[in-house]
């Protein structure tokens, strides 16, 4: 249960600062490189919905 717990918190903490953060990364990737890691996120959000429906099935 702590682990759990702690890992949520670690999760909120990251996504914090990332979205604080925000502008600067997009300065620093720039458009093209917002809409690589859109695209490779949507791939890896798209893995894990796969794996989920395999499990389940």
């Amino acid at each position: 249960m702590q682990n759990i717990v702690l890992g949520i918190v670690l999760n909120l903490i990251i996504v914090y600062i990332v979205l604080k953060s925000s502008k600067h990364i997009e300065h620093v990737l720039g458009k093209s490189g917002l809409i690589l890691v859109r695209k490779f996120f949507g791939i890896v959000l798209l893995a894990i919905a796969v794996k989920l429906f395999k499990t389940n099935l």
